[in-house]
């Protein structure tokens, strides 16, 4: 998290170069500072002047006082470009290298998949350039799209190389920037000529030469500089976000509110794959503020709430990240809940879409108040709006390029295109695309590939093709399919405006057929992944849909440490949107995952099925069993004769269960079986009993063991039955409730679970007078006592829990006990760690009726503090 000192400073780099872009430097009063942060006046002048004795700043002499970056920081438009000390750094030091090279600029070869940022690094290029006075301020800027000008050969050709080939585009303009964007569209020629006039270029006329193009086209241009910009997805996860709060404060800036979003959506955002890169990131993140902005007009609210309901529904947020970028994503948001956008962050995201942006929230203001006082209803204002706010988004270059479905095959397209003009085929993928986003639902490619053929039948081949639909039915088929038939009329409306074809109304509810057809398609039941851990489930998911070639497998994740709660709501949530209407069958691999999707069919009636593999539980206890045996043969053989139990996690084929304990077997042992059903991962049975009656409880008790495996008594004190292993209720809520599986498996809390199962499996069988099951239940709160004082690292905690052990084993068998010449002056020394000692291992004395001597307590010292 920024200090105060470090926005400043920030803020006045920034100050300095949107001066810098007019040619001057007015640096800021202490009065803007303070506006700025929002703090006092004083407050502000003492961080300024912090920064002058740091001589980053320095100030003027006149009144009111100014202050400047000190002169002996460089600044230029790369400072703050994101990534550019990190995915951008060689392409920064390619740049700055290019436009200072002596004698003036080189040609810049700019190679980019789309959207991943040519346009906004073109521009950082451009003000670097001016900074450094090797173009003018107020240089012009010329741009050659061949992209644009593709049906256009001869303009094309004309904007090149000029009339008659006499004015080249490196001749006919001084002082400026060329910018030639998509020249994969050229032909070889084409090609070839610009290379020539590269070749020859002496830059005497003081241009900025720019060319961008594609990865596949790479080699086609011969310069020497070529900047390779990585895209979104290959960027670092810090980047991203960077990138994501920077659009979400200029949506804030924009809006004149204030927005709040969940920490999960800005992940969400951060882990998905764009087609578009940065433009589509930017669309999801416009569309969504501007969403949830005019809901806060309904609720006459100061502040934009983002929910997961403002991004489309086809957006999945439940992708995982890998173990390591999980980790460090935890570092970046510092455990925020939500993210707070106050839109006066200055960035340096200076996208396309600027113009739009900032008029945007005025409109749908002005259209808001328009339908309110036509007295429609709130959703349907909402609905209303947000189509309008779609239809002016796609004005300014943001619609997808092909549908979702097998339509961007890129052979396929080629093949179509020889047949089907370029336009007909962008207004069909756009009128698709939107249709996917309103009716929720994919369309095949074979729609797609009909219906741009039908179009062009009509349009450009004469075709009619009409059915004779009587207007009986032309009515029934506009009021059954309304949202088709909306969808319909805006697609002939953008054809009419295009292409200047009439289609009649007869003609359009043929288009509109197309939309409904696929309704008649059979749905099927869905497959989802629940695994533990991060990214098991998505791998698993991502899998199998490849190797199946179909997109009906999901997932879900669930961290070790995340709350049983929130696990829920977002499964609840998950399977809603992934369901067909046919069902949910669900993979899970252990935990109460059984319990939680069982809720979620009552509540939502969704058929859902479950399989449960237990690969977890199998690998431990092939794991577990692996470090007592040194027989590969016994292992494997065991294992495969109780695979179809290990889910029930026990070697006796039993159900686990533990026994919550008061005087009642209600109050505080129903508390404690919510608790732990709630907290729980282990999936073991809870039941809560009374304590009062001995005699009962013990009847009661011996009748459960013939059908489950009882792991414990949890409660005030022990009932000592059956040997049954006790944990105290107060070791329960001393703790947090993300180790409560510890607790419940008498593992130390700051331990490693597996260690100690093996070192209570060994001593199971090789201790004859040291009760095992008294060990679980004493030993944990002593380790954890040692631990705490001492920070142990895992030799030291297993060396003190067998050294502590085969002292008790000793004393028990009646051994001679070591004896160590102490002297009073070592003892004296040692005193406050004996004092601490005697204190931790009352518990155990208590328990195994054993006193531990001043030898005992020195060898306990010595591993504790390495003497």
């Amino acid at each position: 998290m920024s200090t105060n000192k470090e926005k400043i400073y920030k803020y006045i780099q920034k100050q300095f170069l949107e001066d810098q872009k007019k040619g001057e430097d007015n640096g800021v009063e202490t009065k803007e500072v303070s506006n700025f942060l929002n703090i006092k006046r004083s407050n502000a002048s003492a961080l300024l002047n912090q920064l002058i004795k740091e001589d980053l700043l320095k100030k003027s002499s006149t009144r009111p006082v100014h202050y400047y970056l000190s002169d002996r920081i460089t600044h230029t438009a790369f400072d703050d470009v994101i990534g550019g000390r990190n995915s951008l750094s060689e392409a920064v030091k390619q740049a700055k290298a290019a436009i200072n090279f002596p004698g003036g600029a080189l040609p810049i070869h700019i190679i980019a998949t789309p959207g991943s940022g040519t346009t906004y690094f073109s521009k950082i290029l451009i003000r670097y350039a001016k900074e450094q006075k090797i173009i003018p301020i107020n240089a012009p800027y010329h741009e050659i799209n061949c992209k644009l000008l593709e049906d256009k050969p001869a303009l094309l050709n004309e904007e090149l190389f000029g009339k008659n080939d006499n004015n080249y585009f490196v001749s006919k303009y001084k002082n400026s920037v060329i910018m030639i964007n998509h020249y994969e569209k050229l032909d070889t020629a084409q090609v070839y000529r610009i290379n020539h006039a590269l070749d020859q270029i002496q830059n005497k006329t003081g241009n900025l030469i720019i060319l961008s193009t594609i990865p596949e086209n790479k080699n086609k241009i011969n310069l020497p500089i070529k900047i390779e910009l990585p895209s979104f997805d290959q960027k670092p996860i810090s980047e991203k976000l960077a990138i994501i709060e920077a659009m979400f404060e200029k949506q804030a800036r924009n809006s004149g509110k204030p927005i709040i979003t969940a920490s999960d959506l800005i992940l969400a955002l951060a882990q998905h794959s764009y087609n578009y890169g940065f433009k589509s990131l930017s669309k999801l993140i416009v569309l969504a503020s501007a969403k949830a902005y005019l809901r806060s007009l309904d609720d006459n609210k100061d502040t934009i709430y983002i929910n997961t309901g403002d991004l489309p529904d086809t957006f999945v947020f439940n992708k995982t990240l890998d173990a390591k970028n999980y980790q460090k994503i935890q570092r970046l948001i510092n455990n925020r809940e939500n993210f707070v956008f106050k839109g006066n962050t200055l960035n340096s995201i200076d996208s396309i879409e600027r113009k739009y942006e900032s008029k945007l929230y005025e409109k749908i203001d002005s259209k808001y108040q328009d339908l309110s006082q036509e007295g429609l209803k709130a959703e349907n204002i909402q609905q209303v709006v947000f189509n309008r706010v779609k239809e002016l988004y796609s004005k300014y270059g943001f619609q997808d390029c092909h549908v979702e479905g097998n339509t961007n095959n890129q052979e396929s397209l080629q093949e179509l295109s020889k047949i089907v003009p370029k336009d007909i085929i962008d207004l069909t993928a756009g009128y698709l695309t939107e249709a996917t986003k309103v009716l929720k639902r994919r369309f095949d490619s074979s729609i797609f590939y009909g219906l741009c053929l039908h179009i062009n039948s009509i349009i450009n081949l004469g075709t009619n093709n009409k059915h004779e639909i009587s207007d009986q039915k032309v009515k029934q088929l506009k009021n059954t399919y309304s949202q088709e038939y909306t969808l319909t009329t805006a697609f002939v409306d953008r054809i009419e405006k295009r292409l200047h074809y009439s289609f009649d109304e007869e003609q359009k509810i043929n288009l509109l057929m197309f939309l409904v057809e696929p309704k008649k398609s059979k749905k099927h039941p869905v497959v989802l992944y629940a695994m533990h851990g991060d990214g098991v489930a998505h791998y698993l998911s991502e899998v199998t849909n490849k190797l199946n070639d179909k997109d009906n497998s999901y997932s879900y994740d669930m961290q070790l440490n995340k709350k049983m709660d929130i696990v829920y709501k977002e499964l609840r949530n998950l399977v809603i949107n992934i369901n067909q209407d046919q069902g949910i069958i669900v993979i899970y691999d252990m935990g109460s995952f059984k319990d939680i999707f069982n809720r979620i069919t009552d509540e939502t009636n969704i058929p859902i099925r479950l399989i449960n593999v237990p690969v977890t539980l199998v690998g431990l206890e092939v794991a577990r069993r692996a470090v007592n045996t040194t027989n590969i043969d016994d292992i494997y053989h065991d294992v495969l004769s109780n695979l179809q139990t290990w889910n029930s996690n026990t070697t006796n084929n039993k159900q686990n269960m533990i026994i919550t304990l008061c005087h009642t077997g209600e109050g505080g042992a129903v508390q404690l079986k919510d608790y732990i059903e709630q907290y729980s991962h282990l999936d073991f049975t809870v039941k809560a009993m009374s304590i009062s009656d001995r005699a009962v409880l013990a009847k009661n008790v011996q009748d459960l063991r013939k059908v489950y495996n009882i792991r414990s008594f949890i409660g005030t004190y022990n009932p000592n039955l059956f040997r049954i292993p006790f944990i105290s209720i107060t070791k329960i809520f001393e703790n947090s409730h993300k180790d409560l599986d510890k607790i419940l498996s008498f593992i130390p809390v700051h331990s490693t679970s597996s260690i100690y199962d093996r070192i209570y499996d060994y001593y199971q069988n090789e201790l004859k007078y040291t009760h095992v099951d008294q060990l679980k239940e004493t030993m944990p709160q002593v380790i954890d006592a040692l631990n705490e004082q001492y920070e142990l690292d895992e030799n030291q905690l297993i060396g003190v829990f067998t050294h502590i052990v085969g002292i008790i084993e000793n004393a028990l068998a009646g051994k001679k006990r070591q004896q160590i010449n102490l002297s009073e002056k070592k003892i004296e020394y040692l005193r406050t760690d004996f004092d601490y000692l005697q204190n931790v291992l009352k518990i155990l004395e208590r328990k195994f009726n054993i006193v531990f001597n001043n030898s005992d307590l020195y060898t306990i010292v010595a591993i504790l503090r390495k003497l």
